[in-house]
C-alpha cells in the first residue's frame, strides 16, 4: 500500500482520489506523513439497478454521516466526494446532501457529483472524460454540462490509456482476461504507452494555462481486475511511465498553476486515480 503512494509522490503526482472504497486508516496515516493529499469518495450503491429504495437510501445517508465523522481528524483529506458518475444517485439527492456534510465538515470542500447528473450543488464542476480532459474549458462531451465559472473546474478523471502486459503479469482469471480489449484505448508496447499518455496529461497542462482547470485526476494507478490502464501492472512489477519525462510534465503542470497565481483555484492536483 504505501508503495503505491511513494510512486505517486517519486511520479511528482500530489493528490489521490480513493474511488469506490474507504481504506484502512494505515493508509491515511501514510498519506499524511508523505504530504498526498485525498479525495475521499462515498463508496457508490449499486449502479445497474433503478432508483435506491427509500431503505437504501437511509442506510446510504447513515454510512456517509459514518465515513465523515470518522475520518475528520486525518489532514491528508481535503475533499469529500458524493456520487460518482450517477451511481445509486437518487434523482438531485445531491442538493439534500450537500449541506448535511457541510454540516458535519464545515472545513473541507465538497464535491457533490464526479462525472455525470451535475445539477449545480456543491464546490466543484467536475467532468469525466477519456482519453482527453475537458477541464473547465468552454468545450465539453453530451455526457458533460458546460462549465460553472462559479465553481472550481477540475476533471474528475480522464486517460484510460491501456497495454495489456505478459500473461505473468496479469489477474488470471479467464472471465476478465476476455475483456482486457474493452480498456478505453489499448497500445501495443509502453513505449506507445507513453507516448499516448503524455500526449493525455499535456493537454491538462493546457488547460491549467489557458482555461480554468484546477485539478485532474488520471485514471488509474494500478490495473485492476479487467483494466490494464495502472501506472503500474497489476503485480507492481511494471512501472510504465517514463519517469524521467513524467516528473518533467507534472513540474510544469504546477508552474503552470503558479502563473495563474493572482486566482487561488488554480491550485493543480494530479494523481492516479485509485479503484
Amino acid at each position: 500500500m504505501e508503495y503505491d503512494l511513494k510512486v505517486l509522490k517519486h511520479l511528482g503526482f500530489n493528490m489521490v482520489r480513493k474511488h469506490i472504497k474507504i481504506e484502512p486508516d494505515l493508509f491515511y496515516y501514510a498519506c499524511d506523513r508523505m504530504g498526498l493529499v485525498v479525495w475521499q469518495d462515498m463508496p457508490s450503491m449499486n449502479p445497474h439497478l433503478p432508483w435506491p429504495t427509500p431503505d437504501q437510501q437511509t442506510e446510504f445517508i447513515r454510512q456517509l454521516k459514518l465515513m465523515i465523522t470518522t475520518h475528520l481528524s486525518f489532514p491528508s483529506i481535503v475533499t469529500w466526494i458524493l456520487y460518482n458518475e450517477g451511481w445509486g444517485q437518487l434523482r438531485s439527492a445531491e442538493v439534500e446532501l450537500t449541506p448535511v456534510i457541510k454540516a458535519l465538515d464545515p472545513s473541507r470542500p465538497v464535491n457533490s457529483v464526479s462525472g455525470w447528473r451535475d445539477s449545480g450543488a456543491g464546490d466543484f464542476h467536475d467532468n469525466h472524460h477519456y482519453p482527453y480532459p475537458q477541464c473547465g474549458t468552454p468545450f465539453y462531451s453530451l455526457e458533460s454540462t458546460p462549465y460553472d465559472h462559479s465553481r472550481i473546474g477540475v476533471q474528475g478523471e480522464f486517460g484510460g490509456i491501456g497495454h495489456i502486459p505478459d500473461m505473468k503479469n496479469l489477474w488470471n482469471v479467464q472471465s476478465q482476461l476476455d475483456t482486457l480489449n474493452q480498456t478505453y484505448e489499448v497500445t501495443a508496447n509502453i513505449e506507445i504507452w507513453n507516448y499516448r499518455a503524455l500526449r493525455v496529461v499535456e493537454d491538462l497542462k493546457d488547460q491549467v494555462e489557458l482555461f480554468s482547470c484546477s485539478g485532474g485526476v488520471f485514471t488509474q494507478t494500478t490495473d485492476v481486475e479487467a483494466e490494464t490502464n495502472g501506472l503500474l501492472t497489476y503485480d507492481r512489477r511494471i512501472l510504465r511511465p517514463n519517469v524521467e519525462k513524467w516528473q518533467s510534465l507534472t513540474s510544469a503542470i504546477y508552474a503552470a498553476a503558479r502563473s495563474h497565481s493572482h486566482a487561488p483555484k488554480n491550485q493543480i492536483f494530479l494523481t492516479g486515480q485509485q479503484s
